[in-house]
């Protein structure tokens, strides 16, 4: 498959998982094995990039951002929230527990691939239980916290899309959730869905400020505590099992076996491709 429709169908990917509450575009890029060309773009964007800008050095500013990975990626991720926001709203509406379903099996075998990478030649294996549980802890606080009665005003867009997009870069944390918890998810949509240009401005505004600041934290994190990190990532991925959970009501036996099937769909995908992903690499 061409590299550049690769991207753009792995945006598209964490753009549906973006406009769902309960599952992070940071889970989609883990998956997809895109999380740490992401992070590595994301943090191409330093002070050297801003000071060739604000010096009028536009083409050695623009020469460090790999234009190849970040453009396709952010048209798929675009594509899918301008084309589905309201598809999401009335699948949420009416068909919950099968979208739950769906991401519960491809968050479970994600989590499976994740603890196998742990446990491959992990020096710090107390540390990376201790920091595991610390992520299933943290995860679960956030799955289970009340939402917060806050009003829809500019400057609370724009740390909504600070906070949300910090969210969405932590695989198994849901930047929708975090906007359902600030009470501002029904705002964001809407936006998205009527082209709210205004809202839609400040909350970009936020997601931009906060993903140049958390990038360079995660990664950073990644490259000096690699073991200990994918621990606490992988608890977060844990604890958001509990609220994907699809079998919480009392359903008819033929939508169960619906639901396990769909499951079963769900996990077999990051498990294909970390098998084709593999075998690629070792030939």
């Amino acid at each position: 498959m061409n590299e550049k429709i690769r991207y753009f169908l792995c945006g598209f990917l964490m753009g549906i998982a973006d406009t769902i509450p309960g599952v992070s575009g940071g889970t989609i890029a883990f998956i997809t094995g895109i999380y740490g060309k992401l992070l590595e773009t994301v943090k191409s964007v330093d002070k050297e990039f801003f000071r060739f800008l604000f010096s009028l050095q536009i083409k050695k500013a623009f020469a460090k951002i790999p234009f190849g990975f970040a453009v396709p990626l952010l048209l798929g991720i675009g594509t899918a929230i301008a084309s589905l926001a309201k598809v999401m709203v009335m699948l949420l509406e009416n068909y919950a527990d099968t979208i739950w379903a769906f991401f519960f099996g491809l968050i479970l075998a994600s989590l499976h691939i994740l603890l196998l990478e742990i446990k491959d030649k992990n020096p710090q294996k107390i540390a990376s239980v201790l920091f595991f549980i610390v992520g299933v802890i943290f995860s679960l606080w956030i799955s289970f916290t009340k939402p917060l009665p806050l009003t829809s005003s500019y400057p609370v867009i724009f740390f909504s899309g600070f906070f949300a997009i910090c969210a969405m870069i932590l695989p198994g944390i849901s930047g929708a959730f975090l906007l359902v918890l600030i009470g501002q998810y029904q705002t964001i949509l809407n936006a998205v869905a009527n082209f709210d240009i205004p809202v839609i401005a400040f909350f970009l505004l936020g997601c931009v400020s906060g993903i140049l600041i958390f990038a360079h934290v995660i990664s950073a994190c990644l490259n000096n505590f690699y073991h200990v990190t994918l621990s606490f990532l992988s608890g977060i991925l844990a604890g958001s099992l509990a609220m994907l959970f699809p079998f919480q009501n009392n359903q008819t036996f033929s939508h169960n076996v619906l639901l396990t099937v769909l499951i079963c769909i769900g996990a077999v995908i990051p498990l294909c491709i970390n098998y084709f992903g593999k075998k690629r690499y070792l030939h």
